[in-house]
């Protein structure tokens, strides 16, 4: 999960990334860096407040509609799940916050499986 505003704002602005976005937007997964309104790390929350935005994992998938198809938020702001659905974005409710490997690990698999619409991973 990055910075909307400073981390891919900048990318989003090159010349052609966002139709090539929109192009495939089936594809595009995002992770939210704001986590009960508030961002894991940095300056996020405050610069999305800043700018008009909601400090919530609903405002990062308002800003990312018209690129990304699915949004994974955390557990924490599963009461949203609802709101993001109306904003026309899938939403997957899990632990985001990569506290150690196996949470890293399970939400890397999570987001995969969103893209290729199939469990791969699964422990037996």
């Amino acid at each position: 999960p990055s910075n909307p505003i400073v981390s891919i704002g900048p990318i989003r602005a090159l010349n052609g990334i966002d139709n090539l976005l929109i192009a495939n937007r089936n594809k595009v997964v995002a992770i939210s860096p704001i986590v009960g309104g508030l961002a894991l790390k940095g300056p996020a929350d405050r610069m999305l407040t800043e700018l008009g935005h909601e400090s919530s994992a609903l405002g990062v998938a308002q800003l990312y509609a018209s690129i990304a198809s699915t949004i994974i938020i955390d557990n924490v702001d599963a009461e949203l799940k609802d709101a993001i659905e109306r904003e026309g974005v899938r939403c997957i409710v899990t632990n985001t916050v990569m506290s150690d490997q196996k949470i890293a690990a399970e939400l890397a698999l999570k987001t995969l499986n969103s893209i290729i619409g199939k469990q791969i991973g699964q422990q037996k």
